[in-house]
């Protein structure tokens, strides 16, 4: 690992390093902070995970460590290799591709089924994470590192509060891991001049007439308005493709000197 790229586990904001105590829950805390830190480029694809060097990266047992491993190898962020151990997950086009697919089908399916199926109290949560939302200044990729994470919450949130209205706990997950994969496309291949195009108000206009089409259950209008915000990312999406059709390198902090 030479990134100077800061680890989640280090970042002092309130709730921004995670929901876990490590004192009293390690194995989350753990799987948390190596879910985040991978997703974030902190660790490069197929880059092995050793448990001594993570036991002292995070300064947690190496039970903990094992089993926040184990977990993530379930999310398709880490894969084992047989005799050669756990490493952080390749990249590569065919990757990218099949996960935004799956994600946009499985997004729209989630929100298709809160329509039919959530109810006020589900209205009620969506409105409170939209205004969250909105107060959160967008934050590219290259930006100060902890306030990145910060909106990123802000983002996870308010979407997370939109599919929760599914009722899916399955379909949740898979959209929560699915997703957690794709952002990990746009923080090491993405083009931040190209996310800048998209200002703040207008991602906070597309997020209110979202919320205003799922409060008034018009499911034609509301993925139709999903459709177009999803087509605001194809200029960022066409540069990840670029960069991994010409087998360029992911992006990576500064080196540390040797």
């Amino acid at each position: 690992m030479t990134t100077d790229i800061p680890s989640i586990s280090t970042f002092s904001g309130q709730g921004v390093s995670g929901p876990f105590d490590p004192a009293q829950n390690p194995s989350k805390a753990a799987a948390f902070w190596l879910r985040r830190d991978i997703v974030r480029g902190v660790f490069e694809p197929h880059e092995r995970l050793k448990v001594e060097h993570l036991v002292q990266f995070y300064s947690v047992g190496h039970s903990p460590i094992r089993e926040a491993i184990l977990l993530m190898s379930e999310s398709g962020l880490v894969v084992h290799e047989h005799q050669k151990g756990y490493r952080v997950a390749p990249v590569s086009l065919d990757d990218y591709d099949d996960v935004l697919s799956v994600y946009q089908r499985l997004y729209k399916l989630s929100i298709e089924m809160a329509i039919d199926l959530a109810d006020d109290e589900w209205e009620e949560r969506v409105v409170v994470q939209l205004h969250r939302a909105s107060k959160a200044k967008v934050v590219e990729p290259d930006g100060e590192a902890e306030a990145r994470e910060q909106w990123q919450r802000a983002y996870w949130e308010f979407h997370g509060a939109l599919v929760s209205g599914c009722r899916s706990p399955l379909l949740m997950q898979l959209l929560g891991d699915i997703g957690f994969r794709l952002e990990r496309y746009v923080n090491l291949f993405a083009e931040p001049s190209e996310g800048r195009r998209s200002a703040d108000g207008e991602v906070s206009g597309m997020h209110r007439a979202i919320v205003e089409a799922l409060v008034a259950r018009d499911k034609a209008r509301t993925l139709a308005l999903i459709d177009d915000y999803f087509a605001t990312s194809q200029p960022v999406r066409n540069t990840i493709k670029e960069r991994l059709r010409s087998g360029a390198k992911a992006k990576r902090g500064r080196k540390r000197a040797a």
